[in-house]
């Protein structure tokens, strides 16, 4: 299977939290492709370094989650990258569907990364409700962790 990871869920494959075990089973497996935007890594670091400063884990831990997932950016995910087509994408969507859906900034960002490198039969996978919704709406497959 192919499955869009935001950082929203994938955050969970590398702090335990609810979702974890879902999101362990498809990054377990050989068989599945995993797609994951370029501003996904810089909202991985930022989020994960806020759980660090919330005390939720030690510095020796931040280190290793961002150690693993750095070794992961380079031999398990597929990184879409930015360009210009992104950006040009987020504007569509902004214009189109912001008029009835409550579409965050880098939400449509990471939406826009989706619409462009990902096919129909890939599986967008999230935590945030209200993002789920829209992407749903829009037609497309969902998995809600």
């Amino acid at each position: 299977m192919k499955y869009f990871i935001d950082t929203s869920s994938l955050v969970k494959i590398y702090h335990k939290e609810s979702g974890t075990s879902d999101l362990l089973k498809i990054y377990n497996d050989p068989e599945n492709l995993i797609q994951i935007s370029e501003l996904t890594c810089i909202e991985f670091l930022s989020t994960i370094h806020k759980k660090y400063r919330e005390k939720l884990f030690t510095q020796e831990v931040l280190n290793t989650i961002i150690n693993k997932f750095d070794e992961d950016s380079n031999l398990k995910y597929d990184i879409l990258r930015f360009s210009t087509i992104i950006f040009d994408e987020t504007e569509i969507l902004l214009k189109e569907i912001a008029l009835n859906y409550s579409l965050r900034t880098l939400d449509s960002l990471q939406f826009a990364f989706f619409r462009i490198y990902c096919d129909k039969e890939t599986i967008f996978v999230c935590s945030d409700v209200r993002f789920c919704n829209i992407v749903r709406k829009e037609g497309y497959k969902i998995l809600q962790i």
